[in-house]
């Protein structure tokens, strides 16, 4: 996800897994670019392939960056080969920068991928040759070279009186002095928590931030992902769009990017520590001229104090929080043998995801009742943890008439208080309508009762007995004299 940071500030690209940042400089032309690319349609050049080693002469204690810049990549993702490292190891990248570039009617774009190199020692060190393969062709840019000297060019440099202008700075002459050396950058991780002291079940919020004096940052990977042992852990989703915040440490300025938010809850009271999360860092110094960096920072380890909660009452299922409890029932009025639901809402900012199924119904004698179903609506952000849950469970009274639904009490811990607060759900009230009257069949006559009636003894069927058994088949005998 991109950070674009303006001015002072400096972009990074967080991947999914947060392990790597890279840093893209958009020219201000692109804008143009994208304003006036629905106007008109130019045809692209033949992409081609730069090659760059900066600097190419230095000391076994510096770095190099390493540039490889296709020309009009198209919509292909171009895949680099360094082909034989002599007397070099990488120590960051590949990461990407992206340039547009808009002059006299016509657009240019360009892909950089770079590596930070370190040298293994004193002479000649090669990289190459140097070959990208992009879609279907190759483009090939041949080997680079760098001259690799005892110590540290830098450190060297730093001491005399030098600009961008040659060995001798016009500046320092001019004034009669020299001018201020440059400053190495500062770059520091920390380990931010919205508290350091908690109750057992409150949520806090923790961030991972990289503060940084420099120019910019290049790269970032971490070595020791950040683990908390002990703590129910949501990370949040990075912004989009998010600029750096410049903040002040010691009476020192400098530019925060977040690296990471989490929101935590305490499963267990005493002190839980926090582990050190380590990170690789790749920065440039506060100058244009100052080489890159690549360092290794941590966190510093931090212990929070979980306080423990006191004996909960009955009717607690775990809420800590700013919470409220309330219940209703829905419909008020039933036909009989139709059923009803109770339904018991915990609202408020607190420890919500961990909150148990409440134990305690309003309920009325001659009910049957079914476990409860849940629905909720929570949102985790970085102000924590806030929303609702609710718990719906089924009634079906038995009777008619007005039942009355007995109150009970739940319990919440209030951790600004430190003291439990009880809410009252109740009475609740069920109107049962009565059952409609069942209707009296009509009297049967027996057929033999209604002929005596009548007088007419032809119309009397025969009293066959119910068991003797009729054959179905009677037999004709015939006498022959």
């Amino acid at each position: 996800m991109a950070f674009d940071v303006r001015r002072s500030t400096y972009p990074l690209l967080l991947t999914d897994h947060g392990s790597l940042i890279q840093r893209f400089a958009v020219h201000a032309a692109s804008l143009l670019v994208f304003l006036l690319a629905g106007a008109a349609i130019l045809a692209a050049e033949e992409p081609s392939l730069r090659v760059n080693l900066e600097p190419q002469r230095l000391g076994v204690e510096d770095l190099t960056r390493l540039t490889v810049q296709v020309i009009e990549p198209g919509n292909d993702r171009p895949a680099p080969n360094l082909g034989q490292l002599v007397n070099f190891e990488v120590v960051q990248g590949p990461s990407t920068e992206t340039q547009f570039s808009w002059v006299n009617g016509r657009s240019t774009s360009a892909l950089s991928i770079i590596w930070i190199l370190r040298p293994l020692g004193v002479g000649t060190a090669v990289v190459g040759p140097i070959t990208v393969r992009l879609g279907a062709r190759e483009l090939a840019g041949g080997a680079v070279t760098a001259e690799i000297v005892p110590g540290s060019v830098h450190q060297q440099r730093r001491g005399r009186r030098t600009g961008p202008f040659g060995r001798v700075d016009p500046f320092a002459q001019m004034f009669g002095q020299p001018r201020q050396p440059i400053r190495q950058a500062k770059v520091e991780l920390r380990h931010i928590l919205s508290r350091s002291k908690v109750a057992d079940g409150r949520p806090l919020v923790a961030a991972v931030v990289l503060d940084t004096t420099g120019g910019g940052v290049d790269g970032f990977e971490w070595i020791d992902v950040p683990e908390y042992p002990g703590w129910w852990v949501q990370r949040l989703e990075n912004p989009e769009s998010v600029e750096a915040e410049v903040v002040e440490v010691n009476g020192e300025n400098f530019n925060r990017f977040v690296l990471a938010r989490f929101v935590l809850i305490p499963l267990k009271p005493g002190t839980l520590q926090i582990p050190a999360a380590k990170a690789r860092i790749g920065f440039r110094g506060q100058s244009l001229f100052s080489p890159h960096t690549v360092v290794e920072r941590s966190t510093r380890t931090v212990d929070v104090i979980v306080t423990p909660r006191p004996a909960a009452p009955p009717g607690f299922s775990g809420a800590v929080g700013d919470f409220r409890y309330t219940a209703q029932i829905t419909p008020a009025t039933i036909p009989f043998g139709a059923s009803a639901v109770v339904t018991i809402t915990l609202e408020g900012k607190g420890n919500l995801p961990l909150v148990q199924a409440p134990t305690l119904w309003p309920t009325c004698e001659g009910c049957e009742s079914y476990p409860p179903e849940e629905d909720n609506a929570i949102t985790i952000d970085r102000t924590g943890i806030h929303g609702s849950r609710s718990w719906s469970m089924t009634l079906l009274p038995r009777g008619a008439g007005e039942l009355a639904l007995e109150p009970v009490e739940l319990a919440v811990f209030n951790p600004a208080s430190g003291v439990y607060e009880t809410h009252r759900l109740g009475p609740l009230t069920l109107e049962v309508e009565a059952p409609p009257p069942t209707p009296i069949p009509p009297r049967h006559v027996p057929a033999t009762e209604h002929s005596n009636r009548n007088g007419d003894a032809s119309l009397e069927q025969p009293d066959f007995e119910s068991d003797r058994e009729i054959p179905s088949e009677v037999p004709i005998w015939i006498i022959v004299g």
